[in-house]
């Protein structure tokens, strides 16, 4: 029977909120503070918090809005949501309607079947003056991806809740946790905009040494001193500081890396574990969100992908993409999309954090978008079983090629 080199494995859990807040002093105290309107009574109708992936929003989202709840004296009371896997605003109003303690409701009952029972629990809850609920809806990207849903009229009912609220001593404050700021994403019409006094708190990625304290932190709590190799520490530190500095998929490494070396019957966590981790991480992480992409979206990646790892271009411009995707699909013998199309889908892609995209002055030029993968382009080409590396060294050699080329004509011309 092999032992088992974990001390307490749950250390490594990705949703694990009894840990040290590392790095996210200024985020705390600014949602710390205005949390504490809620004794004067004085809270806005919407925190929006947002940032890149694994940057601690939800940890220190969470550990705030508990420490306040619990020292509140029954006068404010938080609700956590998570949207992750809802697909419509009536998922959410689902969601939303189970973390108060109701139960899902089937379609017939329509969201208003939902939102009176909604009402109806927080109304019992009314016990004097002064009272806040305050709901955090965290992945809130979610709610805007439901194109046939009124996600603004959801939003409305919950800012605007004071005439149903009339009396009864109660206010609601909304969190909503995403990776890019809700007014870039979310199509929120006059009514809603005007109801809301918003609140935004913006999340920097963690610094490479905030991460080593977090990974240390963790490691002291799963192992035994002397178990992992500082070497790993260090590799999984530079790996996810280099794709991502998503603190879940460094914590996650760290796991697969022991798990590896426990199945081997190894008595320490080497690099020898941490090689073959790495690869495995990167096509368990992906090959599931790669194969399950529409697609043009998939179209779409692998074009930015080519033109990162054989062009070495990091972030196109949407005409050059346009005429990469064009490439492909001409290729594929597919249908080739407007242009329009594309720009729409590749919002879809960046609220769900496959693509980044920025607007970039081009002077006298006028103003254009640039994108950029948030996933390895490695891992998007093996997917798509295209060879690269053997594709990167031809496209190098042709340009050597077009380079000597170049020069011989201009010598001649000379």
């Amino acid at each position: 029977m092999l032992l088992s080199l974990f001390k307490d494995k749950k250390a490594l859990e990705l949703d694990k909120l009894d840990v040290e807040v590392v790095g996210r002093k200024t985020e705390a105290d600014r949602l710390r503070s205005i949390l504490s309107g809620f004794r004067t009574g004085l809270l806005p109708k919407l925190i929006g918090i947002h940032g890149p992936p694994g940057s601690g929003k939800t940890l220190v989202a969470r550990t705030m809005c508990t420490e306040f709840e619990q020292g509140s004296s029954s006068r404010l009371r938080f609700i956590y949501v998570n949207l992750g896997e809802a697909k419509t605003v009536f998922g959410c109003a689902n969601r939303l309607l189970v973390s108060m303690g109701g139960r899902w409701k089937a379609g017939r009952f329509g969201l208003d079947g939902i939102m009176e029972e909604f009402w109806t629990r927080l109304l019992e809850w009314k016990d004097g003056e002064g009272r806040y609920m305050v709901i955090c809806f965290d992945e809130a990207d979610r709610l805007f991806l439901d194109r046939r849903g009124d996600p603004s009229g959801f939003m409305y009912r919950l800012v605007r809740s004071q005439d149903r609220l009339a009396g009864s001593g109660i206010g609601i404050s909304l969190i909503t946790i995403s990776n890019t700021p809700f007014w870039d994403i979310w199509d929120l019409d006059g009514r809603v905009r005007s109801s809301m006094g918003v609140e935004e708190i913006f999340f920097q990625p963690y610094s490479r040494q905030d991460m080593k304290q977090i990974l240390m932190g963790r490691c002291d709590e799963a192992f035994e001193p002397g178990i992992v190799d500082e070497k790993v520490i260090e590799a999984c530190v530079d790996y996810t500081a280099e794709q991502s500095r998503d603190v879940r998929r460094m914590v996650d490494l760290l796991r697969i890396c022991a798990e590896i070396a426990e199945a081997k019957g190894d008595k320490k966590v080497e690099m020898k574990h941490y090689t073959e981790a790495q690869q495995r991480v990167e096509m368990d992480h992906y090959k599931p969100l790669l194969n399950s992409v529409a697609e043009l979206q998939r179209f779409l990646l692998i074009a930015l992908a080519w033109l990162y790892e054989i062009e070495n271009v990091i972030a196109p411009s949407t005409n050059q993409l346009y005429t990469e995707l064009n490439r492909f699909l001409e290729e594929a013998k597919s249908v080739v999309p407007s242009y329009r199309r594309v720009s729409g889908v590749l919002k879809e892609m960046e609220v769900t954090n496959l693509i980044g995209v920025r607007d970039v002055s081009r002077g006298r030029g006028g103003r254009s978008n640039e994108v950029w993968l948030k996933i390895p382009a490695h891992a998007v080409l093996e997917n798509a079983r295209i060879d690269w590396r053997k594709a990167k060294k031809l496209h190098d050699v042709k340009k050597e090629i077009e380079d000597l080329r170049r020069r011989f004509d201009k010598r001649r011309r000379g």
